[in-house]
């Protein structure tokens, strides 16, 4: 079914459903001892499976409000369906479940929680640090939303204090340090169970994305 055909909410059901199936696809591949004969079936399977979803290119979050890139209703859910970290719909993502909450000073926080699979693992047990980073981007980008700004990531920096482990509930908690005109300083914190894993603090520039649309829609246009 392509996204213009039946009930969108179906459509996005369908395919979230399908996300989770390559995702247990990809954590078989990274843990299960598998036999040739096996291997050879699932990959004339997931060979028939590809040609099924040949279509149309499906418009990116920053296109469906057309010329003029509006932050709506729609395009966040676009971003967020499509987004490598929390994207239900899309199978590279672990993902990670975003909520607001309040610490015990009662700052406001965003909240994230995630549960890693072996596809994801770095060193023994572990989440790989490349992909520890990423969610704290993500985490740390949401906790703009307290501020009402939006902006993109100028400097990401981590401190691993201790393997962050897989196949555990992680705990990302993000807030806002402090604003001063177009920049915003973030700090996040990453717990499995009562261990602290990591901590990170980031440097956030406020944007005009519509004036990025238009860059990158020239560029594309001269690379064409």
């Amino acid at each position: 079914m392509s996204g213009r055909e039946g009930d969108p909410a179906d459509w996005r059901s369908a395919a979230a459903a399908l996300a989770d199936e390559l995702r247990g696809v990809t954590e078989a591949l990274a843990t299960h001892a598998l036999e040739p004969a096996a291997l050879a079936r699932a990959e004339a399977l997931i060979r028939e499976a590809r040609g099924l979803l040949a279509g149309p290119r499906r418009a990116r979050w920053y296109d469906a409000g057309g010329q003029v890139l509006e932050i709506t209703q729609e395009t966040a859910r676009a971003y967020l369906d499509q987004s490598p970290i929390r994207g239900r719909l899309n199978p590279v993502a672990p993902p990670i479940a975003i909520e607001l909450g309040t610490r015990p000073d009662g700052t406001p926080v965003v909240v994230g929680r995630a549960r890693l699979s072996m596809s994801y693992e770095g060193p023994p047990h572990g989440v790989h640090g490349g992909w520890v980073a990423a969610l704290f981007d993500d985490v740390l980008g949401a906790a703009q939303w307290l501020i009402q700004s939006r902006g993109v990531t100028a400097r990401l920096t981590v401190h691993y204090r201790h393997v962050t482990p897989v196949e555990e509930d992680l705990r990302f908690e993000a807030w806002i340090e402090r604003r001063e005109g177009r920049r915003v300083v973030a700090h996040a914190t990453c717990h499995a169970g009562d261990t602290l894993t990591a901590e990170a603090e980031a440097l956030f520039l406020t944007v005009d994305f519509r004036q990025i649309q238009r860059k990158m829609q020239s560029r594309k246009g001269e690379a064409g």
